[in-house]
């Protein structure tokens, strides 16, 4: 994954223990607190998350300098020893055991989760996947702006049993919540969200939103009479990670085994011809062999992707998408509509099918996994896993491992 720019420190080093003694429980009853980030400033958001993708790439890549500036030098990290135990370790021995092979792929593949941050003080949580190890790590950071500048001052993590893949997926939302030159409200479907990101973390996937602009995307179709809804609704790091998606251009294609374009009425507005999206989906399908994937209207992102040979990706291959049987051709909404989602797919030589109204159909052609409607983002997920179950392969091309089985 790119890294988001980075804000060097201007400030001297200066001791700590004193000020972790008087912050710790500050931290604890923040990071308690959960809920959607809400007190800094932007501009102290996208610091505290800087610092954070330093660590997650400098420990993945074996990037000792990168990994050392999230820190300041006296920062202590307390890490699991044994089935209960602690252990207390300094910012030169950590930054030591990524010392091998720098610059290479070590099987660590990692995302910020939420960050929160409460004046000069920031809390931030992480996940780390290490197929090799089989296990899933989450991370909880506290952060000290000193001067001009964030650093973590103290770390420590906990570890889960997890699939031995260490894969991650990219979900594809848009930024657009009014149709343009209308009044009429648009947002990626919540229930396609929920179902997709719940079935990839169960099957022990990482997952990433990007959209084309970045941060808040409108959400459509809520219904709090749904307890799959508002389960997610009151958890804080999904909602986090909705207020705060990837660009493109900070998405590295190598970290992803598929891609899924999320549908909703937003779906058919700033993503269709998105270049860093199209070159991103492009990449995971063909660099990596990776799955490309829609639900419902979600289809669009296929309409307008086409390969390195210059042919679109759907052309002579079977595909669905919300048909224009069920749209409402007398809306509003539709009047407004771009295009017809199915008819653009049959121009780019996709070969259109679809099922009954509300029940679930999926169109599997390779490589190119697409659903009929919301009913059908779970299947289309399932499909998804076995094809990457049965590739056996991890989704990252990476150069030969390192051994960091005591890293945490």
């Amino acid at each position: 994954m790119a890294n988001l720019p980075f804000t060097p420190a201007t400030t001297r080093a200066v001791p700590l223990r004193a000020i972790l003694v008087r912050l710790l429980g500050c931290a604890f009853v923040l990071l308690l607190s959960g809920g959607v980030a809400h007190a800094g400033p932007l501009a102290d958001d996208r610091q505290v998350a800087t610092v954070i993708q330093d660590y997650l790439q400098g420990s993945s890549y074996n990037r000792t300098e990168q990994l050392r500036r999230a820190f300041h030098p006296d920062a202590r990290l307390y890490l699991s020893q044994g089935a209960s135990g602690m252990r207390e370790v300094g910012v030169e021995e950590y930054v030591g055991w990524f010392s091998k092979n720098p610059g290479q792929f070590n099987g660590r593949s990692g995302r910020l989760i939420s960050v929160q941050v409460d004046g000069n003080i920031a809390t931030a949580k992480a996940e780390i996947l290490v197929g090799k190890d089989q296990a899933r790590y989450v991370d909880l950071f506290l952060l000290k702006k000193l001067g001009d500048a964030w650093q973590v001052i103290s770390k420590t993590a906990t570890r889960f049993q997890a699939p031995a893949h260490g894969r991650q997926v990219l979900l594809v939302v848009s930024n657009v919540g009014t149709i343009p030159g209308t009044r009429l409200g648009a947002g990626n479907s919540f229930a396609e969200l929920i179902h997709a990101y719940t079935a990839f973390r169960d099957a022990g996937y990482g997952v990433q939103f990007v959209s084309p602009e970045g941060g808040a995307v409108p959400l459509a179709y809520i219904d709090t009479r749904d307890p799959e809804h508002t389960a997610r609704i009151y958890d804080g790091d999904f909602m986090w990670a909705l207020a705060n998606t990837r660009k493109p251009e900070d998405v590295n294609a190598v970290d992803y085994a598929a891609l899924m374009y999320i549908g909703g009425s937003a779906a058919m507005y700033g993503v269709v011809d998105h270049p860093g999206l199209k070159v991103l989906a492009a990449r995971i399908y063909e660099q990596q062999q990776g799955i490309v994937s829609a639900v419902c209207h979600g289809s669009a992102g296929l309409a307008n992707l086409t390969l390195s040979d210059g042919t679109a990706l759907v052309s002579g291959k079977r595909v669905t998408g919300y048909p224009d049987a069920f749209e409402d051709k007398q809306a509003p909404y539709y009047k407004a509509l771009p295009f017809s989602l199915e008819q653009r797919l049959q121009e780019r030589k996709g070969l259109f099918r679809y099922g009954a109204r509300n029940t679930s159909h999926v169109e599997i052609d390779g490589r190119l996994i697409t659903g009929m409607n919301w009913q059908s983002t779970r299947d289309v997920v399932k499909a998804i896993l076995r094809q990457l179950d049965a590739s056996g392969a991890p989704a990252a091309i990476s150069p030969a491992a390192t051994s960091q089985g005591a890293s945490r």
